[in-house]
């Protein structure tokens, strides 16, 4: 990483780290809120040339709430944007023309030779497209949640509220996801390396 872009990085975390320490001391849902489109812009300035403008779209986007006073629903919302960016990021890849995510990966890690194998690039295409509509999946359960806490939190009390799911549940599930995946590759595709 060159000296130009880890000054405006460090400084950009910093700038994250003192925004949410303020939050906490004042108290303040737009500060807490203001940390989520500061975050996005900060990824999105180290992030590929593909994924910038979505990033600092999403960015500008997130602001919006905090604008309107509804900074606590943007948080509750961080969730379900967080893997519908995650989501967005794997299905996009499986575009005509474009080689899939977790292709990538694995010519990342183990060369473009284990490609040639049918078998191999139809698992990492099919793998791509499981992760796309997991990470769906979860946007939509995050989202689900989001609103149950807004409009009848009541209703629901045996619900994990929204940013509970987004600490707690979201990072369960998609580690269960990767173990599973570890797991039954070895049967689902033999010949891959282990």
């Amino acid at each position: 990483v060159s000296s130009n872009f880890a000054v405006p990085r460090v400084l950009g975390w910093l700038g994250i780290i003192a925004l949410a320490i303020c939050a906490r001391w004042f108290d303040s849902a737009a500060l807490r809120a203001a940390c989520v489109p500061a975050l996005l812009l900060l990824i999105a300035g180290s992030a590929p040339a593909p994924m910038r403008w979505p990033l600092i779209v999403l960015a500008a986007l997130t602001a919006l709430p905090i604008g309107f006073g509804l900074g606590e629903a943007l948080l509750d919302m961080t969730p379900a944007l967080i893997a519908a960016l995650v989501g967005w990021m794997f299905a996009r890849t499986l575009l005509r023309g474009r080689r899939p995510l977790i292709a990538r990966a694995v010519v990342a890690m183990d060369g473009p030779q284990l490609l040639d194998d049918p078998a191999v690039a139809r698992y990492t295409r099919r793998l791509t497209l499981l992760w796309a509509l997991y990470q769906a999946a979860l946007a939509a359960t995050a989202l689900l949640l989001a609103l149950c806490a807004w409009y009848e939190p009541q209703r629901w009390p045996a619900l994990p509220g929204p940013r509970l799911f987004g600490v707690v549940w979201l990072p369960l599930c998609v580690a269960a996801l990767v173990l599973a995946e570890f797991a039954l590759r070895p049967r689902l595709l033999p010949q891959a390396p282990t």
